[in-house]
Order: structure tokens, then C-alpha cells, then sequence
């Protein structure tokens, strides 16, 4: 079979993207006051939260003085942060391929116009949209012994009540990684329908007279023509996994013990229940390191533009 089809994706406008190109002055002009205003309100509290993690500092503490490495020796050995870190690891590795898959699937039969797609991508990005609090609140209700439905239906029916799977342990943790799927993968369909929607019709007909079938197109047309933009939302998902904080928090608080506590919420409980900024900030910052590590990541293996 014929694959000629699937080495073109991507190069189209190649020769109009060039003639974007900015002068040194112009990209000054244009990103300079960005630039300036993320170093005063971004960079300069980071730096700060930063060196205050080699210091002993608390809000009121009246002497600062180094303490090295040690906050980061001990977080590194504190038996919660590492079980957070597993969690988290977990999380991260089980939910972000599922909120692609279920996104690409999404996007991929969205990607052609058809009556009533608008309303149903508005419909879809419902539960994005709301927050992860929110998000929280209404599946603590739904998943609750006492007031969620399949507790209501199991009553009606004569039969026992079962308890919360986000009380159970083995249960917690899958159910928070599935709530969390149900509301990032709409956001990924969102992002992949314009990639998809630009794919030139003609080529997959071409593909289908040289006897592709669905999963052939997929794999060699539609993959490689959204590569870029599904390396770049792999990194904002794999970042928001690693942040996970507020929506886990409504949802299980951490628990049944520290089975859903991830290293965001644990660095929260060590700077304002125990009042321990110094592991708090120091886990905070663990956390920073892990995305800039994703973004190294990326940053490496992202095609470039060496036109």
C-alpha cells in the first residue's frame, strides 16, 4: 500500500511563515513590556520563595538565618512527601494518556461540521470551565453515603447502601483520577479540533483509494499533522497533574489517610496547619522543579522551525 500521503502534514505554509519574521527591535518592542512586568509580579516572588527555602523563614519569625540544604533533606525524607510524590506519579501517568486519548477521540469526530456541533463543543467544555472546586463539591455530593444517587437508587430498591469510593482505599485515588479525566479531557477536544479541522479533506480520501482504513489515517495523517500542538498539551497536562491541589482537596482532603495526598497539598498542610513554611515553600518549589523539568523535556523534543 501506498503511503505517500502521510509525508506532507505540516509544511504547507512554510514559505508565507518566514516572512513573519520579527527584527531585534521589533520583538523588544513587542515582549519587552511583557518580559517587564512578569520579572516584577512573577520572577520576583518566585526568586524570593526560592532563596527562602535555604533559610529558616516564617511569616513573623523575628531572625533568618541559612540552613543550607537541610529543608530540602528533609522534605526528600519525609515519609508523606514521598508518599505524595507517588500519588501524584500515579495520577499524573494513569490520567494525562487518558484525557488524551478521550480528547483525540473527541476532537477527531468533532473535527468535521455537522448540525448541532457547535452546541455540543459549548456542552463539552462544561465541565472545564467550571472550577476544580466546584468540580469537587458536585462528585464529593454525587460519590456521598448519604446523599448521592446510587445510594438513593440502592435504597428505593431495597437494597444496603455501599460506601464512598472516596472513602475507600484502592478506590480514592482511581476515583479522583477519573473525575479529574471527565474534566480535562473536554479541554484537550477543544484544543485538537482546530489542528484536526485544518487537515485537508483531500488527503484522507487519497488514503482511502490507496486502501488506508481508520486507524491507518489516524496513525499517519491526523497524528502527524497535530504533533507539535499534542506535544503542547501533553506539557500543560502533565503540569497541571504535578500542581494538583484544589480539587483534591474538596474532594477526598487527602485522604482515607494519605492515599490521594499529592506534594501541592502536602506542601499547604506543612505551611499553614503545621505552620512549617520553611518545608512548605521547599516542597513548593520541588513541585516548580518537576514542571520545569517537563518543559526541559519538551523543549528537547519539540520539532523546530529551521527555516
Amino acid at each position: 500500500m501506498r503511503i505517500a500521503w502521510s509525508r506532507n502534514s505540516g509544511n504547507s505554509h512554510a514559505g508565507s511563515a518566514r516572512g513573519l519574521k520579527l527584527s531585534g527591535r521589533q520583538q523588544l518592542a513587542l515582549f519587552g513590556p511583557l518580559a517587564a512586568l512578569l520579572s516584577i509580579w512573577l520572577l520576583g516572588p518566585a526568586l524570593a520563595g526560592l532563596l527562602a527555602t535555604f533559610t529558616n523563614y516564617a511569616p513573623g519569625r523575628p531572625t533568618i538565618h541559612l540552613v543550607g540544604l537541610a529543608n530540602y533533606v528533609a522534605v526528600l525524607t519525609d515519609p508523606g512527601f514521598l508518599t505524595s510524590a507517588r500519588n501524584v506519579a500515579i495520577f499524573t501517568a494513569v490520567a494525562v494518556p487518558a484525557e488524551l486519548v478521550l480528547g483525540f477521540v473527541l476532537a477527531y469526530l468533532l473535527r468535521r461540521p455537522f448540525r448541532g456541533r457547535s452546541a455540543l463543543r459549548i456542552a463539552l467544555l462544561v465541565p472545564w470551565l467550571v472550577s476544580p472546586i466546584a468540580n469537587g463539591v458536585m462528585w464529593h455530593f454525587l460519590f456521598n453515603r448519604s446523599t448521592g444517587p446510587l445510594n438513593f437508587a440502592l435504597g428505593w430498591l431495597g437494597l444496603p447502601e455501599q460506601a464512598s469510593p472516596l472513602g475507600q482505599r484502592g478506590l480514592s485515588l482511581a476515583t479522583a483520577i477519573l473525575v479529574e479525566v471527565w474534566r480535562m479531557a473536554p479541554f484537550v477536544t477543544f484544543l485538537l479540533v482546530p489542528g484536526l479541522a485544518a487537515i485537508p479533506e483531500e488527503r484522507s480520501e487519497q488514503a482511502m483509494l490507496d486502501g488506508a482504513n481508520w486507524a491507518q489515517r489516524i496513525a499517519h495523517i491526523a497524528l502527524p499533522s497535530i504533533q507539535p500542538l499534542l506535544l503542547a498539551v501533553t506539557l500543560l497536562l502533565v503540569g497541571a497533574a504535578l500542581g494538583t491541589f484544589d480539587g483534591i482537596l474538596v474532594l477526598t482532603g487527602g485522604g482515607p489517610g494519605s492515599e490521594t495526598t499529592t506534594p501541592a497539598l502536602f506542601s499547604y498542610r506543612a505551611a499553614f496547619e503545621a505552620d512549617n513554611w520553611p518545608i512548605g515553600t521547599t516542597a513548593g518549589w520541588l513541585i516548580m522543579a518537576a514542571v520545569l523539568l517537563v518543559g526541559l523535556v519538551y523543549l528537547k523534543v519539540a520539532p523546530r522551525d529551521e527555516s
